[in-house]
């Protein structure tokens, strides 16, 4: 009976180890490690390439008109046509205002990660009421001839007016710059400046005694294109990897214009000195203009093409 119930633990014994060697093994999966994710970086532009644009702004500043007057050879009272010189000798002064658009492209070329530099055209129009505006009246007394008298016989009252301006102007410019971040660009620019350039003179005077004794007028004009020079600054950002949008201030200056504006001449000398024969007191007049104002602008840039990221 003993041998009985030993034999029957014995193959439970085994019946029980073979049914534990057929159960799956457990199995043990290790935790992920922790990883930072990775931080954003920011666009780097590429400055590199062509590009086209429109702008518009304000122009304007302060001027002024430079009148000069010579009394001519053949005048026969010399005290009157110095008087009528000197009243038509004046500097008008007027500043001048008005709007400016136009068109501009250039080409760019990043040559670091922190320099670009690059050429500017542009061309555009000025309002008509960009013209400066300016004027001056003076009064000049003619002395006695008699002499030691101590009044004047007559007066001379001068009105000048001017008005000159630009119907269109362009530029052919260099552009250096430095990224002060990268998609912030600050650049220097200068070059070439030409445009319309136009002025216009009117010279009124009145000879009283009094009462008036004579009214006399005369006015010139200049219209031409002129060449001269452009510089500035400015501040350029770009918006996309195709879109920038720009802040710039411009200096042009288009130099100096002499041109002539007539003559005044009176036939007042029988009035003018009781007992003498009639005669004539006569002078030429001229101006001088500088044609130079200042630009403020804002403008828009479409980048044609090249890879949105620059390799520096």
């Amino acid at each position: 009976m003993k041998q009985i119930l030993g034999g029957m633990v014995v193959a439970a014994a085994l019946s029980g180890s073979a049914f534990a060697a057929d159960l799956p093994l457990p199995t043990y999966t290790k935790a992920p490690a922790y990883t930072k994710a990775p931080a954003i970086a920011d666009p780097t532009y590429n400055w590199s390439g062509w590009y086209g644009g429109l702008n518009a702004g304000w122009v304007g500043g302060a001027g002024s008109v430079s009148n000069n007057a010579s009394i001519v050879s053949t005048s026969d009272f010399p005290d009157n046509a110095q008087a009528m010189a000197r009243g038509a000798t004046n500097t008008t002064t007027g500043a001048s205002s008005g709007f400016i658009g136009g068109g501009q492209f250039g080409y760019n070329y990043q040559f670091s990660h922190l320099f670009v530099a690059g050429f500017e055209a542009d061309i555009q129009g000025l309002t008509g009421a960009h013209k400066g505006s300016s004027s001056a009246v003076g009064t000049v007394l003619v002395p006695n001839p008699v002499s030691n008298a101590p009044t004047h016989i007559d007066s001379v009252v001068t009105n000048s007016t001017n008005s000159h301006g630009l119907s269109y102007l362009g530029t052919l410019r260099a552009r250096i710059g430095v990224l002060v971040a990268p998609s912030f660009l600050l650049y220097a620019t200068g070059g070439l400046a030409y445009g319309g350039a136009r002025s216009d003179t009117t010279i009124v005077q009145s000879i009283d005694d009094p009462p008036p004794l004579a009214t006399l007028k005369t006015s010139g004009s200049f219209s031409k294109t002129r060449v001269g020079y452009a510089v500035g600054a400015g501040g350029e950002w770009m918006l996309s990897s195709n879109w920038s949008a720009k802040l710039e201030y411009l200096y042009y200056d288009l130099g100096s214009v002499t041109y002539a504006t007539g003559g005044l001449a009176s036939d007042i000398g029988a009035v003018l000195r009781p007992g003498t024969s009639t005669g004539v007191a006569a002078v030429a007049t001229s101006s001088q203009v500088r044609f130079k104002d200042n630009i403020v602008r804002v403008g828009l840039n479409y980048h044609f093409g090249g890879p949105a990221v620059s390799q520096y």
